[in-house]
């Protein structure tokens, strides 16, 4: 049994099981694992999540009991194997076979015999992922990329059957990866001369100021990255930051601030000069702030437990600045977090709702008149975005929408929603 197989069981366990994301699944099953290729693992993981729903279906066909009576642990082998098969070119049928035969037997020995027929009768039959027929426009878009399809019909409704396969497609495809440069640290030309003399292909990223598109290349835990010369940041995400433009010397107030990239971001405008009070619910996600700052450099930055829904006396009217990025549901970078749209709980929404409009609230009240705040999400549901603004503006005369962006997730962007809002 091949190690790279192994470590992306592992991950898939965490995930599927124990409800992890797939990224830190990823990276911890890497840690703990001496695998030949760190992207064959992460290829295979993400893939299989990303592929669940079209997987599911084509083993539905093979199973002669149907997909139901599959255990967990046979269940995530045998998508791996059809994904191995039908999506993975440089890994032959049989091989996928063995190596799926071969860990069953070290992690459900019982079912062996019942993956090695599943698995063979997929491979006679073609080893293709099969889209079932339908005259449902919206459940041919659910099979053909893999999206749980009570979600394809609730953004639907909000974007309309002309641009609702272009979203879902954009939910599908692998998005970009966007590298923002330390300003105080390094330029830009420099910082891409150090890449590309690793051997990494990176082009300047021409929708933002301090942006660096990466096509080609591991960059995490190279020296720049250690030294704080770059982080991880979308390209909306960082649109979003630079539209805001806090100020050298302002006071800024950053709510559900971990694990703190949003608030480097702005500690980086500012030349480090001010002060930014970096606020989140939990005492680890606290850490995690303290660690992003330390690794970058920044000294502007305060840290403290809070929780963003609870109102302050003491932030009232002190702020010229507040971002309030809430939480969310997430449907606008499902590309890169493809366990998301496994999770998604329609009729658990109202209650998000709620909790978005009583931090924006709190973010207006905690506000300077005059000052500036900035509402985010890293969703493309209008009902967190656009109408939760909607009742801020109703409930407050002086609140003024100054700039929006509803950012789909077209051309390999994640999909955003940023709103700067004046008191």
């Amino acid at each position: 049994m091949s190690t790279n197989w192994k470590a992306a069981y592992t991950a898939l366990y965490k995930v599927y099981a124990e409800d992890a994301y797939s990224n830190l699944a990823i990276n911890e099953a890497l840690r703990d694992s001496d695998v030949s290729s760190q992207g064959f693992v992460r290829v295979m993981t993400k893939g299989v999540i990303r592929d669940t729903i079209l997987i599911d279906a084509n083993i539905n066909r093979f199973a002669d009991n149907g997909i139901k009576s599959i255990k967990k642990r046979p269940l995530i082998i045998l998508r791996m194997g059809f994904f191995a098969i039908a999506r993975m070119n440089s890994v032959p049928p049989y091989a996928a076979v063995n190596e799926a035969v071969s860990l069953a037997g070290r992690m459900t020995p019982g079912e062996k015999g019942f993956i090695n027929a599943v698995l063979r009768a997929f491979v006679r039959d073609g080893g293709n992922l099969v889209i079932s027929s339908t005259d449902d426009k919206l459940k041919e878009i659910s099979y053909g990329y893999s999206f749980p399809y009570h979600l394809v019909r609730f953004l639907s409704k909000q974007y309309g059957s002309s641009d609702i396969e272009k979203i879902i497609k954009g939910l599908y495809d692998i998005p970009e990866l966007n590298i923002r440069r330390n300003s105080n640290a390094c330029g830009r030309v420099d910082l891409l001369k150090r890449l590309h003399d690793r051997g990494i292909v990176a082009f300047v990223n021409e929708l933002t100021q301090n942006g660096i598109i990466v096509e080609d290349g591991q960059v995490v835990n190279t020296p720049e990255y250690m030294r704080g010369m770059f982080s991880i940041q979308s390209t909306s995400s960082l649109r979003s930051i630079e539209s805001f433009n806090p100020a050298p010397g302002d006071k800024v107030l950053d709510l559900c601030a971990a694990p703190g990239g949003k608030a480097a971001a702005m500690a980086e405008m500012m030349n480090d000069e001010g002060v930014i009070i970096a606020t989140d619910i939990h005492e680890h996600r606290i850490r995690l702030i303290n660690d992003t700052t330390a690794r970058l450099g920044l000294g502007c930055i305060d840290a403290e437990v809070a929780d963003a829904a609870v109102y302050r006396s003491d932030f009232d009217e002190y702020f010229d600045k507040v971002l309030a990025d809430v939480p969310c549901s997430g449907l606008g970078v499902i590309a890169g977090k493809p366990e998301l749209k496994l999770r998604v709980d329609l009729d658990e929404l109202p209650e998000l709702y709620k909790l978005q409009y009583q931090i924006l609230e709190n973010a207006y009240r905690y506000l300077k008149p005059g000052g500036t705040l900035m509402y985010s999400t890293c969703t493309i549901n209008k009902k967190e975005n656009e109408q939760i603004v909607a009742k801020l503006c109703d409930s407050f005369e002086k609140a003024r929408v100054i700039e929006y962006n509803s950012i789909l997730p077209y051309n390999k962007q994640v999909g955003f929603y940023y709103c700067k809002i004046r008191k």
